[in-house]
Formats: structure tokens, sequence, C-alpha cells
């Protein structure tokens, strides 16, 4: 009788069982975990298999596992809920995602939605990203025509703002083109700079270096200026400069390209960046890109509105290490 009750009991835990969670088969015993994942998730790319493994979001028995390892029969693999599409072939957005996304809504009105994007989220799903922020937003925001307005890189945190309605978008879209929209950022530099500096150099999004876009210095780009202000360096352990930066145009990468053309780059910029100074920066905790959306501020009708989103505290540690 206990036999039986602990067979159901088993089968109800299955049954129940999180669709992000994999029970490795005999016939997978021995084959390597990003070889097992390919092979489980036929939509997800490699590259983002390996960034996952990387991070520690795919566990194996509930810890932390590298590429290299092979699993054995009944290991318990749990991968991030967002890759899993629901039974009607629909995303899976956990209820994790739909409130951390709502507890990072800064402002909001009868046409704008502005979020402190976490960094590590997409604003939207692509190449190797089932999910992103939008999507996110649309199940949260169900009966509302909410749509992105601009764009920010995956790594980067901070104010993306969203619009309610084809007005507010076309609305926003006009003052982009124009003055009326500021947008500040909040980013930590490789050594000690004491002067403000602006940065106008022409930009060719165009490049791809490995597949993946490698944004370049160019005099056939794009105009592209930044203004750089310091906000404060630090001459310790690591030297090193907080900058606010302002964009006067919207290139992909553009603060990145720009600071690193300027022998200043970014703190924890893996393809602009600078070895050395990443690992040191490693060492003091950074385990992402210092580069956070500090402000934006537009128009709406005649009311402006300015947002500020605070620096995430994982970043202010950092800096309180220096």
């Amino acid at each position: 009788m206990q036999n039986n009750q602990e067979q159901n009991t088993e089968e109800n835990f299955k049954n129940k069982q999180a669709k992000n969670i994999f029970v490795v088969k005999s016939d997978s015993d021995g084959q390597r975990i990003d070889n097992f994942l390919l092979k489980t998730l036929k939509e997800a790319s490699k590259s983002n298999i390996y960034k996952l493994l990387r991070k520690g979001q795919i566990r194996v028995n509930g810890k932390r596992t590298k590429p290299i390892y092979r699993v054995l029969t009944d290991d318990v693999v749990r991968i991030p809920p967002f890759l899993i599409p629901d039974e009607k072939g629909e995303l899976f957005i956990s209820d994790n995602l739909l409130n951390q996304v709502r507890e990072a809504i800064i402002f909001e009105n009868k046409n704008f939605v502005v979020i402190n994007k976490p960094s590590g989220l997409a604003v939207h799903s692509g190449t190797g990203v089932r999910v992103g922020l939008i999507e996110i937003a649309k199940k949260h925001f169900a009966d509302i025509d909410i749509q992105l307005a601009h764009r920010l890189d995956r790594d980067t945190s901070g104010c993306v703002v969203l619009t309610k309605n084809r007005d507010a978008l076309n609305d926003f879209n006009t003052q982009s083109k124009g003055d009326t929209l500021i947008k500040k950022y909040s980013a930590l530099v490789q050594g000690v700079i004491k002067n403000d500096f602006i940065v106008e150099l022409s930009l060719d999004t165009s490049a791809r270096q490995n597949g993946e876009r490698t944004v370049e210095v160019s005099e056939t780009g794009k105009w592209a200026k930044t203004k750089f202000t310091v906000s404060e360096f630090y001459q310790g352990k690591v030297p090193a400069t907080l900058l606010q930066c302002q964009l006067f145009s919207g290139r992909t990468h553009q603060i990145r390209v720009h600071a690193s053309a300027s022998d200043c780059p970014l703190a924890g910029d893996q393809r602009y960046g600078n070895g050395k100074f990443n690992k040191k920066m490693r060492d003091l905790g950074l385990k992402r890109l210092f580069l956070h959306a500090a402000s934006i501020q537009f128009k709406d009708g005649d009311e402006s509105i300015i947002v500020n989103a605070e620096l995430p505290n994982k970043l202010q540690q950092v800096l309180e290490k220096l």
C-alpha cells in the first residue's frame, strides 16, 4: 500500500512538474549539457545557451554547471521558463517576470509608461531571445496597444519608454528627431578623467563579427555625437571615472564605441572594452556592463515629462569599493 502511495506521489510530481524542468532520460546519459539543451530546446541558439550557462541561469540538480558537464540519467535540468511556449504555442511568461516588470514601472499616465529595465532583459524577442520586455508588457497591459517607443541594449539597465496608443508613439518618434527628447546615461569607464569632453565620430552599424553586430568608427558611417560629463572619479584600487553621457544621436552601441575610441572603455564591456580592466572590475563584484539609462525627458502634449531611474544597487556597491 505504501509503495503505491509513493508511486502515486511521484507521478503527481511529474504531472505538476514545471515545463522548464527536464529529467534526463537514459538515452541522453553521458551527453554534454550544451548538446542536451540544443536537442531539447530546438528553437534556442547555441550562443544563447552558452550565455545562459555562463550566467548560471541553467541549473543541474539545483547547481550551476559548465558547458563541458555530461548529464547523467535522472539529472534534473532547469532552464529559464521564458524559453518555453505554452499549450497554445504562445510564449510562456512566468509570474516572476510579470512581477519584475510590474515593479519596474517608474512612470505611467494615459499615453506613456516608463520602465526601469533590468540588465539582462532584452527589449524584444529576437535571435536567441524568446521573450523580451515588450512581450511581457503586452501580457501585463493586455487591453492596451502597448508599443516600444525606443530601444535599449540588453545589457544596459534603466529608462525604457512604452506608448499606450498610436498617437503617442508617433509623437515620441517625432521628438526623437528633434531636441525635446533628452536621454542621459551613467557609465563607469577606465582611467581617471577630470574634464568633460564631446565625441563626434561617425559610426558604421552594419559590420558583423562572428555573426554579431560590431559597430565601428568610420568616415562613411552615420553621424553620431555624445557629450561626456564627469560625475566622479576614483583614484584608488582601480582608477576609474563615473561619467554622465548625453546622446545627440541614437546609434547602436554609440556610448560604448565613442568611449572606447576615446581610450576610456566602459567597465564590463566584453565587446569594446579592456580585458585587464574588466578583470579588475569583476574582482570588485561587477558582473555586467556598467551602463545605465539614468534619465529621459520628453513631451506629452504641452507637459514636459522627466523620469529618473536610480542606479541599481549592485552598481552602487561597485562604486563604493573603488
